[in-house]
C-alpha cells in the first residue's frame, strides 16, 4: 500500500501539474475555525478545515516550541533546543531550601531537601522525551490544542536520583495503588482550576529508570524545564514527567484529576466508554532534513546524486528493531542501517539509508518497528482520536531535486540561483570577498 503524499507533498505534486490542491482553496473565513477566544469548560470540537489555526492555538505554538529538526543530527539535544510544553505559568522557584514532600499512604511521611536528594546515589541517563500530542496537526478533522507534528521531541542526558528507594524508605502501605506527583504550576483547564498533577501505578513508579532529576546535559534544569526538580518517566509520554515537583503522594485509590482522566486519554468520542489512558510512547521516527529548505513551505531542495539520508527512531515499549526508508512516497521500502550511538535503552537510535536522487519532486519517508512488533502506521488517520494524542504515522519529507542546488555558497557575496520560474534574481555586487573563500 503506497504512502499518500504529505499535504506539502500533495501541494508540490499538484503544482507541477499546474493544479491547485482542493484542500488549499480559499474558504469562507467564517467556516475556518470555531475556536473561541474565551475560556470554555470543554475543548472546542476538532476543526474540519485543517489549515486554519486559531489565535489561541498560535499563542500555544509560540509558547510551546518544538525541537528544530536540524538537531536530529545530535545524539544529545543541546540545552534550549529540546521541545517545550508548559501547561500553565512557569513558577519562580529557588533551589536554596527547596524540598519535596513525600506523604499519603506511607509509614514515614517527610520533606526531603533537594540538597539531601543530591547526596543520594546518582543516575545519569539519556532519555528521548516526546509530547503526547505528537502528530496532532496531521489529523483531519484536527483536534484543538498545540498543533504538533514530529517536532515535540528531544533527548537530554538527565541527572538525578532513582525514585524507588525513596518510596521504599517512606514505607508504602499495602493498600497503595498509585503514586501522585504534584507540580507547583497551576491554572484553569476544562473549566476547573487545579495544580498540574499526574499519577503512576505503583509498579511503574518503582521502575529503576524513573527518577527525580535536577540537571540536564550536566547543567541545572532550565526554569522552563522544571527547575529545580522534576520527575522523569523515560518510557511514558512527556506529560508523566511532572515539572517543578512539589509533592509525592501515595494513594490507595486511582487518581481522577483533570490531567489524568479528562485530557490525556485515547477516545473516539466525548465520554467514550472504550477510552484508554495515554501512557507509553508509541514507536515513532523522524527524518533529518536534507539539502536546503524553502523558507515558508520547508520543502527541501537537493542536487542530483547519491545522498545519505539520516534520522532517528524511538519507542517507549522496547528497543527499535527496524527502520525502513522510502524515496518514492512509500511505493517501495528498503531497510535502513541502525546506529545505536547511545547505550541508554530509552534514548533514540540513529538510522541512515542511501538514496539516488534524480531531477524532479519526491517524497522521502521512514517508518520504525520496535521489538514488540509495533510498527508506525502509514496513514495518520489510523491513529485519529479526539485529543490528537499519540499520532505516530510514518514520517514524510517532500523534496525537489534540481541541478545546481547548493552552488550559491561557492563565493561571497553569493551568486543567487533561480530555483522557481517566478523568482526574481537580484543583482550581484561586483566586489568579491576572496578572504571568505
Amino acid at each position: 500500500m503506497p504512502l499518500s503524499l504529505s499535504r506539502r507533498g500533495l501541494a508540490l505534486a499538484a503544482a507541477s501539474l499546474g493544479a491547485l490542491p482542493r484542500r488549499a482553496r480559499a474558504q469562507d473565513a467564517s467556516t475556518c475555525n470555531t475556536v473561541p477566544d474565551v475560556p470554555t469548560a470543554e475543548r472546542p470540537p476538532p476543526q474540519a478545515y485543517w489549515r486554519s489555526i486559531s489565535d489561541p492555538e498560535l499563542d500555544l505554538a509560540f509558547r510551546c516550541h518544538g525541537m528544530m529538526p536540524e538537531f536530529l543530527a545530535d545524539d544529545v539535544t543541546p540545552l534550549g533546543v529540546h521541545y517545550l510544553l508548559n501547561h500553565f505559568a512557569i513558577p519562580a522557584l529557588d533551589a536554596d531550601g527547596y524540598a519535596v514532600a513525600i506523604g499519603g499512604k506511607v509509614a514515614n511521611p517527610r520533606k526531603v531537601p533537594l540538597a539531601e536528594l543530591q547526596g543520594r546515589p546518582t543516575l545519569t541517563q539519556a532519555v528521548t522525551m516526546e509530547c503526547a500530542g505528537t502528530g496532532r496537526r496531521t489529523l483531519s478533522p484536527r483536534p484543538v490544542y498545540v498543533p504538533w507534528d514530529k517536532e515535540c521531541i528531544g533527548t537530554y542526558q538527565w541527572t538525578g536520583t532513582p525514585l524507588a528507594p525513596l518510596l521504599q524508605e517512606a514505607g508504602i502501605d499495602p493498600s497503595a495503588v498509585e503514586v501522585l506527583f504534584s507540580g507547583w504550576d497551576s491554572g484553569v483547564d476544562l473549566g476547573v482550576e487545579h495544580a498540574f498533577e499526574r499519577s503512576l501505578p505503583i509498579a511503574e513508579a518503582m521502575r529503576a529508570e524513573v527518577m527525580l532529576a535536577w540537571a540536564a546535559n550536566g547543567q541545572p534544569l532550565l526554569p522552563e524545564h522544571g527547575f529545580p526538580l522534576r520527575l522523569v518517566v523515560p518510557s511514558w509520554y512527556g506529560m508523566a514527567s511532572v515539572k517543578w515537583l512539589r509533592a509525592i503522594t501515595v494513594l490507595d485509590a486511582p487518581f481522577e484529576g483533570v490531567q489524568q482522566k479528562q485530557v490525556y486519554i485515547y477516545e473516539q468520542v466525548k465520554d467514550d466508554p472504550n477510552a484508554s489512558p495515554v501512557q507509553h510512547k508509541r514507536v515513532n521516527s523522524a527524518i533529518l532534513p536534507v539539502g536546503y529548505p524553502d523558507l515558508v513551505s520547508r520543502v527541501a531542495f537537493v542536487a542530483p546524486g547519491t545522498l545519505t539520508v539520516r534520522g532517528r527512531a524511538w519507542s517507549g515499549n522496547g528497543r527499535v528493531a527496524r527502520v525502513e526508508f522510502s524515496a518514492d512516497g512509500g511505493a517501495s521500502w528498503q531497510d535502513a542501517q541502525l546506529q545505536r550511538t547511545l547505550a541508554d535503552p530509552y534514548a533514540w537510535v540513529g538510522w541512515q539509508a542511501s538514496w539516488s536522487a534524480s531531477d524532479g519532486a519526491a517524497v522521502l519517508a521512514c517508518r520504525a518497528t520496535d521489538e514488540t512488533g509495533q510498527v508506525q502506521p502509514l496513514d495518520p488517520q489510523a491513529a485519529w482520536n479526539l485529543g490528537g494524542n499519540g499520532v505516530n504515522a510514518a514520517a514524510r519529507l517532500p523534496v525537489m531535486v534540481q541541478d545546481g542546488v547548493g552552488s550559491v555558497l561557492a563565493q561571497v557575496p553569493c551568486q543567487p540561483r533561480l530555483a522557481l520560474p517566478d523568482g526574481r534574481l537580484p543583482p550581484v555586487p561586483d566586489a568579491l570577498n576572496t578572504a571568505a573563500v
